[in-house]
């Protein structure tokens, strides 16, 4: 249960706002007046790092499949080159998503330890 006027009932939400934190005061050392800027890309740094409680990315718990990143959109790489069919992709991520309580299961398991 997380409140607003209690942030700190919630200690992972609290550890992620720690995290991101962390992330814009890294990334406005210089530019202290662009935080909206750098917000997008510190919280997609946050969804799509592996996390060592989890050993899984917040972004693949959340979606049941990882994100294809921005470098991999403007540098091509295999993934990007070389997509499935509509039909075989669609399948594919049904797959994952059938899968996906099984990863929440074993990241819960993982961050437990």
């Amino acid at each position: 249960f997380t409140s607003v006027e209690h942030p700190q009932t919630n200690g992972q939400a609290e550890a992620a706002n720690r995290v991101i934190l962390r992330g814009l005061k890294r990334r406005l050392e210089e530019g202290k007046n662009k935080w909206v800027e750098e917000l997008w890309s510190v919280l997609w740094a946050y969804r799509t790092t592996p996390h060592s409680t989890t050993g899984e990315t917040p972004f693949r718990l959340t979606y049941g499949t990882e994100a294809v990143i921005p470098v991999e959109i403007e540098e091509l790489t295999w993934r990007t080159t070389q997509p499935l069919p509509e039909e075989a992709n669609s399948e594919a991520l049904r797959e994952e998503l059938d899968l996906l309580e099984e990863l929440r299961t074993a990241a819960s398991l993982r961050e437990a330890q």
